[in-house]
């Protein structure tokens, strides 16, 4: 998804004693010396001490070329129910579908995720090494957390040195999306959560990309999507049946948030046809694609709260 203008950036407040909720703006290059592209600042939000610690992380990945700010509505609505939060940048400056449109390769896309989340070279059309991967980065700022916030709860993320995956619930939009996706095949996560995306493709017609039918080691049980009906980028037809390939159909059909209770029937696939933020008209290229979970573009209630706030909390913060 091509950037949003931003709204006013939130500048964070000065680091409090360790017992506060506060929102920060970290630099990747503070991190690791060795992150060297898209250095955009990681947002991370520690949870509220008046409400009990979950013991759970959610890790939020921007769409093409957007960055952490953007999503700080959903990041900000884990603090309140005990959740560590960070939107993290990454290398996300071409689309997965743009990069893999003229290749012959046919697990063209799965091969360009996996190196953006490993670093792992496994891809042509994509250059990252461990460092600059979502991996290597989310490593990396959960390394520097620890050590300069030691009492806020951040190193229960790291197991020797990696992700401790099965606490970390990993979302993302758009390209975003596919990321969080495919490593729901590589690893078992707390859970995954789809926003506008998937909109992987193989390379004949009509063809679903490889990596989709790869074993889940995250369960179906444990993954979620949503999306606008009215989606011009990634159409309602192409996500769902992405979503049905990666199994998530076998929790009931899609379920629209517009007319369901909170609990929204405990289905795996959402969508909403709710009109889109007008304020964001001529921020970003599809309001629909964005709205589920874009600042701008997120309907707000009369009262200014994002509409979609117990979407969010029943996908990533329960």
């Amino acid at each position: 998804m091509p950037a949003p203008t931003p709204p006013v950036s939130v500048t964070p407040p000065p680091s409090p004693a360790a017992s506060a909720s506060v929102e920060r703006e970290i630099l990747p290059a503070l991190t690791n010396a060795a992150i060297t592209t898209n250095l955009s600042a990681h947002v991370v939000i520690n949870p509220d001490p008046a409400v009990a610690a979950k013991g759970r992380l959610f890790v939020m990945l921007p769409g093409t070329t957007a960055v952490p700010r953007f999503y700080r509505f959903i990041l900000r609505t884990g603090a309140p129910r005990g959740y560590h939060a960070i939107g993290l940048t990454y290398p996300n400056d071409e689309a997965i579908g743009a990069l893999c449109a003229t290749s012959a390769v046919a697990d063209c896309a799965g091969l360009a995720r996996n190196e953006v989340i490993t670093g792992t070279d496994t891809s042509p059309v994509v250059s990252v090494d461990r460092a600059n991967s979502i991996t290597g980065r989310l490593v990396s700022l959960l390394t520097y957390l620890s050590a300069t916030f030691p009492n806020e709860g951040w190193a229960q993320y790291l197991v020797n040195g990696q992700p401790n995956w099965s606490v970390i619930t990993v979302g993302g939009h758009s390209q975003g999306s596919g990321h969080a996706a495919y490593l729901a095949k590589q690893q078992l996560l707390d859970r995954s959560v789809m926003f506008s995306g998937p909109s992987d493709v193989g390379i004949a017609a009509g063809s679903v990309a490889p990596w989709l039918n790869l074993p889940n080691i995250t369960p179906a049980s444990r993954q979620f999507g949503f999306t606008h009906t009215s989606d011009g980028l990634v159409p309602l037809a192409l996500v769902t049946r992405n979503w049905d390939v990666l199994g998530l159909s076998a929790f009931g059909v899609a379920t629209s948030v517009d007319t369901t209770s909170p609990l929204f029937a405990n289905a795996r696939m959402l969508t909403t046809n709710a009109p889109p933020n007008p304020g964001a008209l001529g921020l970003t290229p599809d309001l629909p694609h964005a709205s589920p979970v874009v600042d701008v573009a997120t309907p707000l209630t009369a009262a200014g709260t994002p509409l979609y706030a117990p979407v969010w909390v029943y996908l990533a913060f329960p």
